[in-house]
């Protein structure tokens, strides 16, 4: 895998430690809302040191193919996320699996930004890495974000009861997929 990539409006960048400072800001614009669909708290969104270690984290696993942490960057200004998009639990083997993960900012929502990232994404794990599935997690209020992985050809494959504790309690899922038209 390579650490950058383009598309018609994006960049999409691997980021290390020295890119904290960048994440952070993008973090805590967004903190609020981020709040509302994943486990990470505003106090660990709004920190430098959380950050700087969860950069080391990803540039540990993305050395290892396990994990592809992608900022998207518009190509008019390249100093900035965007958002990001994310593929861990990478595995090879039988499985040939990852599971999709991805957040944008509320200032860039609409505009066919996630799905130009996400398409360039599942090309990646596709020609790169030779997967066979990709699944992705929503909670059952989240329309938006249903919306856009039907409109990049996942399937709703049923509700994961109790799936992640966040916010104070067990939240539910829907699980999707995509399976790649080549049979690997």
């Amino acid at each position: 895998m390579k650490t950058q990539y383009q598309t018609d409006r994006l960049e999409l960048r691997v980021l290390g430690r020295d890119s904290a400072r960048t994440v952070l800001d993008f973090y805590s614009k967004n903190a609020e809302e981020f709040a509302r669909y994943e486990p990470l708290s505003i106090r660990e969104a709004k920190s430098l040191n959380y950050h700087a270690s969860m950069l080391d984290y990803e540039t540990q696993y993305f050395n290892s193919e396990s994990l592809l942490r992608l900022y998207l960057f518009r190509t008019e200004d390249p100093f900035t996320i965007i958002g990001t998009v994310s593929f861990r639990n990478i595995m090879q083997s039988c499985y040939k699996c990852a599971t999709l993960g991805y957040k944008m900012d509320r200032d860039f929502r609409n505009m066919g930004y996630m799905q130009e990232a996400i398409t360039k994404g599942m090309e990646i794990m596709d020609e790169e890495l030779h997967l066979h599935r990709i699944e992705a997690t929503v909670m059952p209020d989240n329309e938006a974000s249903m919306h856009l992985l039907e409109n990049l050809d996942f399937q709703r494959e049923g509700l994961v009861r109790d799936k992640v504790f966040f916010d104070g309690a067990w939240q539910d899922h829907y699980i999707y997929s995509h399976i790649f038209e080549q049979n690997r």
